[in-house]
């Protein structure tokens, strides 16, 4: 399966892990089942391990953003790290993270290059 997520009650935050080929619709089903798990109330939080992805098109990144918008009121205060694996990544990852303080301004991404920062960030 390319897109997976977990999240328990022991943990600080939801994690997403996408591995190629993946569709928007996969990514976005995943998100919206973190939203909807119980667990969520309590985590405001999410690590997306992109490691074994390539960068998402422009198209793509434009439709998470949108769908980030759309469902803001869920995502409140909350923090989003995405690890990446290589320099394109971090770059589309980083337009993401631009894009998203206009039209998500509750919400933070970042792009991480090592999973332990993220992790870090994530737990402060």
């Amino acid at each position: 399966m390319p897109v997976k997520w977990a999240c328990d009650s022991s943990d600080r935050f939801a994690r997403l892990s996408v591995t190629d080929p993946y569709s928007f619709e996969e990514w976005r089903d995943a998100v919206l089942a973190i939203l909807s798990a119980p667990v969520s109330e309590t985590h405001h939080a999410v690590l997306i391990d992109r490691r074994g992805a390539e960068p998402p098109t422009t198209e793509m990144a434009k439709q998470m953003v949108e769908f980030l918008a759309k469902h803001q009121r869920d995502l409140s205060g909350g923090r989003v790290a995405v690890v990446v694996s290589d320099e394109t990544n971090f770059g589309m990852t980083r337009m993401v993270q631009l894009r998203s303080t206009i039209d998500v301004p509750d919400g933070t991404i970042r792009p991480f290059r090592r999973y332990d920062e993220a992790v870090d960030w994530l737990s402060r």
